[in-house]
């Protein structure tokens, strides 16, 4: 008789994780129905405090198909609780938004590359009630892991990201040709309207509070006033600001972002002298159809450590449009290949969305995990906590160090006004 069997950290697994799910999940890997589902090992797929959204599990399998030794199989499966907490997940239909992406988008990615390159996980059982759930290859037992969020990606691991990132990016724009209305359903980014409409609602009370805690630390600088004064004025229209940041514009070069493009969503794979080798980008919950100067702006004021983000960036654009190019070229599509100057006004006109991603998630990211614990969007409901944890994140050596140097950097971009 097959079992479930729990580590002690999983407190109170959804009860539509049950063994017939497993047996569906395990039919559409093996693409068979004969195997005999032995055991089931599930553990916590990620540190408390690491994800905000969805409550990540480690699966193992042990089965037996007819005629053959024992075997095992691993998957990661992202369920999404039904909260209050988080309505914006409903509001930007992040669930379908990731399904059509694993199941339809990449795939037809990948095969323009000819399969050489693959970027995201496999993707084997979805279900929406009662709990949005997905179910992935595991790409840890494949060797795959995260870099540290924490002390930032060095410039080698950035110029891997650069590479991938410009194939994902002109693979998008040959099937947008070859399908011209693909990505008609990926409107909705993390700046979406429909996310930030509701004032009370916890996205926006959680990027205002950040906000106003940025104001708060910037007040505190000599030298600052004036960019402290900027801010002040930038805040008085927040939302619209927000929204501004990611709507399209005229005339603009068009990709598929990833939409949350920081270090937690990459998993590496290192050789024998612990160089990074080969990377695959996770979650794709936040794409939108929009300029690459949304994903690149995301990526280099949350992701870079700052010796890099301070001395690297033009080289860093470089990799990227050189890569993107090529891919571009190779795939033989009627597709105008944007000059690096093009792309370094696309990156300019989203300096905003950079500034967003520098005081709205960045301080979130660069927390030292002793203090991320007990962050959850729940707990973010409550006003005593979100505040205690805003200051926490705010005082932060490396976000100080950080904002000293790019605060003075969108002044001059004309983002504070």
């Amino acid at each position: 008789m097959c079992s479930i069997e729990y580590d002690a950290e999983v407190s109170a697994l959804p009860k539509h994780l049950d063994i017939s799910f497993f047996e569906e999940v395990l039919d559409t890997a093996l693409r068979t129905s004969k195997a005999k589902v032995l055991s089931i090992h599930i553990k916590m797929g990620s540190n408390t405090g690491e994800n905000y959204c969805s409550q990540i599990y480690r699966t193992k399998i042990s089965f037996q198909l007819p005629g053959k030794p024992v075997q095992t199989m691993m998957f990661i499966v992202k369920s999404i609780p039904r909260l209050e907490s988080v309505e914006f997940i409903e509001d930007l239909q992040v669930y379908l938004k990731e399904k059509v992406t694993y199941y339809d988008v990449l795939p037809r990615l990948e095969l323009l590359m000819k399969c050489k390159q693959r970027f995201g996980p496999k993707l084997y059982h979805c279900i929406k009630q009662p709990e949005s759930t997905m179910v992935f290859e595991d790409l840890g037992h494949l060797g795959y892991v995260m870099a540290s969020r924490e002390l930032g990606l060095d410039e080698e691991h950035c110029r891997l990201v650069m590479e991938r990132l410009g194939e994902f990016h002109a693979t998008s724009m040959a099937l947008a040709e070859l399908d011209p209305h693909i990505f008609e359903a990926y409107s909705d980014g993390m700046l979406s309207p429909q996310g930030l409409a509701k004032g009370d609602g916890l996205l926006m009370s959680f990027f205002s509070g950040n906000g106003q805690e940025l104001l708060n630390l910037v007040n505190t600088w000599p030298g600052f006033e004036r960019i402290a004064g900027k801010i002040a004025k930038y805040l008085q229209n927040h939302r619209a600001n927000l929204e501004r940041s990611q709507a399209p514009q005229d005339k603009e070069i068009r990709v598929l972002n990833h939409g949350d493009l920081w270090v937690n969503n990459m998993m590496f794979k290192y050789d024998g002298n612990k160089r990074p080798q080969d990377l695959v980008l996770i979650d794709f919950q936040m794409s939108v159809w929009g300029s690459p100067g949304i994903d690149l702006n995301y990526f280099f004021y949350t992701s870079l450590n700052l010796e890099v983000l301070r001395h690297k960036r033009p080289q860093l654009l470089h990799v990227y449009h050189s890569r993107l190019a090529e891919t571009l070229r190779n795939l033989e599509v009627n597709v105008p290949v944007p000059s690096y100057e093009q792309i370094l006004e696309e990156v300019h006109r989203r300096e905003a969305y950079g500034f967003f991603a520098n005081y709205g998630i960045f301080p979130t990211i660069s927390q030292d995990k002793s203090q991320t614990a007990d962050n959850n969007l729940e707990s973010f409901k409550d006003a005593d906590f979100a505040k205690q944890k805003l200051r926490q994140m705010f005082s932060s050596r490396r976000l100080a160090d950080t904002l000293q140097y790019t605060l003075p950097h969108f002044e001059r971009a004309g983002v504070l006004g």
